[in-house]
């Protein structure tokens, strides 16, 4: 009941008249006597003075010195925060003073108490002993006591050693800790650590704390401690700023020298970040993306679900792009590395550097078309090999090439249910070296490369057809699409040094596409269709069978028909959706990707899930390539609004090795104030099966230790 006004006080305390503009406070009283230097007030005394207000049996007020005495039961409020107590000293000229056997309430709802509270200035409150708790109970889950320290209004309790009660019961000490005040819980401070064992990486504690430099900026520093394997620090930021905006994440891991994993290197390290900026200039934008690492093998050991894939990509980027009138200019710098986990390689292609000039579609006069011009440079680079019988690449050689690209789009009809265009292209291709033909050696030969295609596509006839019932209209919509492209024959094609895919001339094929879709639109004014259904078959005939495949067989022989693509989509509701990709080739006479997956995802359901399988097969080696797959995935998520347990699970299982490659459990249980939280995984780490076990606790605004890796 103590704390009952306090509590009032806070919910009403915005209503509250603001004297800011007056020097001298405004004092109601059952009695007040004003003398030559005092004014003395008893019986239900008010005082409201700027954004303060006091309530007390009685006041003394000095006129010459502004220092208020109160006594009696005395309750103070300012802004988002109200203390009762038995007497209060305040100095309303310099906002300094005390008050004993304080009660205090800070928003959010944070009760305190403190045999004596100082106010050394206006936004800070010191302390010699305190005890607080987030918890709204009479006798709270939890509490934290701490022996010296200060109170940041609307910001943080700083607390020297801090001793965190549960039940009564002593849990831990921290010599130094920070609880943030603020509603978005962005104070600076100290995180709850993460706990937890791993057959992998042993016994582990994961440490955090949050630095708010500015509302714009923040960051996170990390320490994590592995038993087996060693020590890991982490530095991430977090920033928006006018006309920039971005993050930085590192992470530096010194090995222990009996790790048992790595003994080849005493330390490795990570580096993601992004960073986007509009520089004032011809609408100049700046691109940055990093990721890097001392070796990719290092993240399997620190990310559980790094091993459920084959391969793993990172890419490093930088780019400026400028654009003025039609024109778009654009200089970069890539490199992307391909990881191959089952070998422990890589595949790495740079692009040092890379210039584009684009102009954009434009009439030309009065001609009916788009005319428009890309002129590309690239400097391109080839290391390492790749498991996927790329034919004829070339590694360990710098490929300069400059590209001409002219084309003009003619639009041939353009209805409501039929359309038509016809697209003109001419490639023209310089290279700084060549290889001879005969012998595969590379020359200091220039070459030139040069064809053209004519592409015409036919959309439509559109058919479509409306059925009503009550007041809900469904409409049936069938889409055909019909493509044919006639690419000129290539000469010095086999002089060709090729580094990636955009070396590989053009080819001439025939292609189509059927799409059938169903919407829904309920009979109300403005309501916007849905659409329930959506399915498309397409495929295409290769003029040039060799050319499409990259010169790739199939038992045998150059396949002329591309696999038959199959695509569903169907919403029978808002919540459960199914989703199935399938394709068929006719060559090895089975399917080389299946993905099926059913969800159902409603806000307010208490039971929330997934279930997907699917298959990849190598058409060019349906039956031995090591990244052909089958795999089944499942997840479950329980939250039931009230009930204080909330479970979330995910299962993923490989048919084509019989192994589980990850499953989790991550629980967690509200109690009232008191959130804990545990997490059981069972992974996969070069083809060997291991468990962890993860712990962590939130007291009310003090959240837990978030993962570093996202798949941790």
């Amino acid at each position: 009941m103590r704390l009952l006004l306090p509590l009032l006080l806070l919910i009403l305390g915005g209503s509250l008249p603001a004297q800011a503009g007056h020097e001298d406070p405004v004092v109601y009283a059952d009695q007040k006597t004003i003398g030559e230097d005092a004014l003395r007030a008893a019986g239900h005394v008010e005082v409201l003075w700027q954004d303060y207000v006091i309530y007390a049996d009685a006041i003394d007020f000095n006129l010459k010195t502004r220092e208020l005495f109160a006594e009696g039961r005395v309750t103070m409020a300012a802004n988002d925060m109200v203390v009762s107590g038995e007497k209060l000293v305040f100095n309303l000229k310099t906002h300094q003073g005390e008050m004993l056997d304080a009660d205090g309430l800070a928003s959010p709802v944070v009760r305190f108490h403190s045999d004596r509270l100082q106010q050394t200035d206006r936004e800070t409150l010191a302390f010699r002993r305190l005890d607080f708790s987030s918890c709204a109970q009479v006798f709270p889950r939890w509490r934290i006591s701490s022996r010296r320290g200060r109170i940041k209004k609307e910001k943080y309790i700083e607390m020297h050693g801090a001793l965190l009660r549960v039940k009564n019961v002593p849990l831990f000490y921290l010599p130094y800790m920070r609880y943030p005040l603020q509603k978005d819980g962005r104070a600076t401070g100290l995180l709850f650590p993460g706990i937890g064992n791993s057959s992998l990486r042993g016994f582990f504690v994961q440490n955090a704390f949050f630095w708010a430099i500015k509302p714009n900026i923040d960051m996170t520093l990390g320490l994590d401690y592995f038993s087996k394997l060693g020590v890991g620090a982490s530095d991430e930021v977090r920033y928006l700023l006018r006309n920039a905006r971005g993050s930085a994440r590192f992470y530096y891991f010194k090995y222990r020298k009996d790790n048992g994993v790595y003994n080849d290197s005493d330390n490795d390290y990570f580096v993601d970040a992004e960073h986007q900026q509009s520089l004032p200039f011809l609408n100049t934008r700046l691109r940055l993306n990093v990721n890097s690492q001392s070796r990719p093998g290092f993240l399997r050991l620190l990310d559980n679900n790094f091993d459920m894939v084959k391969t793993a990509n990172f890419q490093t980027e930088v780019s400026l792009t400028s654009s003025f009138a039609n024109v778009q200019a654009s200089l970069s710098a890539s490199r992307r590395e391909t990881y191959y986990v089952f070998k422990d390689s890589s595949l790495i292609v740079e692009y040092l550097p890379a210039l584009a000039l684009n102009l954009n579609q434009q009439k030309l006069g009065k001609l009916p078309g788009y005319f428009s011009l890309a002129a590309n440079y690239q400097s391109a680079w080839r290391s390492g090999v790749t498991y996927e019988e790329d034919p004829e690449f070339v590694s360990g050689l710098r490929s300069r090439r400059l590209t001409l690209t002219p084309s003009y789009q003619l639009p041939l009809l353009k209805l409501s249910w039929l359309n038509s265009s016809l697209d003109l292209r001419s490639r023209n291709s310089f290279y700084a070296k060549s290889r001879d033909a005969a012998t595969g050696e590379i020359l200091d030969e220039p070459l030139y490369v040069n064809y053209h295609t004519a592409a015409l596509t036919l959309q439509g006839p559109v058919f479509s057809r409306i059925f009503s019932s009550g007041e809900r209209r469904l409409k049936h919509v069938i889409e055909p699409e019909v493509t044919v492209r006639y690419a000129t024959e290539v000469a010095n094609s086999d002089r060709l040094v090729k580094v990636d895919r955009s070396d590989f001339p053009s080819y001439s094929y025939a292609g189509f596409r059927l799409t059938t879709r169903l919407l829904s639109k309920d009979g109300k004014d403005g309501a916007s269709p849905s659409e329930i259904l959506a399915y498309s078959v397409s495929q295409q005939y290769y003029f040039d069978p060799a050319a499409a495949s990259y010169n790739r067989k199939i038992a045998g022989e150059y396949p002329r028909f591309s696999n038959l693509s199959h695509s569903l989509r169907f919403r029978p509701g808002g919540s459960l959706m199914f989703d199935a990709v399938l394709d068929y080739n006719y060559y090895v006479r089975d399917l080389t990707l299946l993905n099926l997956r059913a969800s159902y995802n409603r806000p307010e359901s208490p039971l929330t899930g997934s279930l997907s399988y699917s298959i990849y097969r190598n058409p060019y080696q349906p039956k031995q390539f090591v990244l052909n797959r089958s795999v089944l995935g499942a997840g479950v998520h329980f939250d039931l609004r009230g009930f204080p347990l909330k479970l979330d699970s995910r299962l993923d299982y490989d048919f084509s090795e019989k192994r589980l490659l990850h499953g989790s459990l991550n629980a967690g249980f509200d109690y009232q104030c008191l959130f804990f939280h545990t997490e059981l995984k069972l992974f996969s780490w070069l083809g060997e099966s291991h468990f962890q076990f993860r712990f962590g606790v939130s007291l009310g605004n003090l959240g837990m230790i978030g993962d570093f890796f996202g798949g941790r």
